[in-house]
């Protein structure tokens, strides 16, 4: 049998050419006498829309009238709202009124620094107790001391970073 290697294929994408297109011709202006009726959208007649009138006329920025409903009050009428006389008469109200007082609980104190307190007197009795044992010994007491001070540290982000105030 012959073992022959398939033909190496190499991918490469063919060039286009592009067709260089027509701009599409602007719409027909249907404000003339000449435009349909009836105004065709997606297949349902409507009637031409009207076209807006000319200055001076009705305008959507024009600012509207409003007709009042019920005639102006006269000077002493008592159905009048007054805002004035309504905000004296509640500042009069909150002045009479007292505050009342609310009894807070006493701010509970942390035990968190207690507890490092003790964390960190451990960890210096600890050393004072390697620092006798292995006063010989150099090397080691210094990898106790890193470790002592690591995890003091770590028990200390612990203590006042991750846990919560209790």
């Amino acid at each position: 049998m012959d073992d022959k290697e398939p033909p190496l294929r190499r991918l490469v994408l063919k060039p286009r050419e592009a067709a260089p297109v027509a701009p599409p011709p602007p719409p027909p202006d249907n404000t003339g006498e000449d435009a349909p009726a009836e105004i065709k959208w997606d297949g349902i007649p409507v009637a031409r829309p009207e076209t807006p009138e000319p200055h001076g006329g009705a305008s959507v920025f024009k600012a509207k009238e409003i007709v009042p409903t019920d005639p102006r009050p006269f000077a002493g009428d008592e159905s009048v709202i007054s805002i004035h006389a309504m905000l004296d008469q509640n500042r009069r109200a909150a002045g009479e009124s007292t505050p009342e007082l609310i009894a807070m609980p006493r701010r509970r104190r942390s035990r968190r620094h207690r507890d490092f307190a003790l964390v960190l007197a451990g960890a210096a009795v600890s050393f004072v107790v390697l620092a006798i044992v292995f006063i010989r010994n150099l090397p080691f007491l210094g990898l106790a001391t890193f470790g002592i001070v690591f995890t003091t540290a770590i028990l200390g982000w612990i203590i006042y970073g991750v846990m919560d105030k209790y």
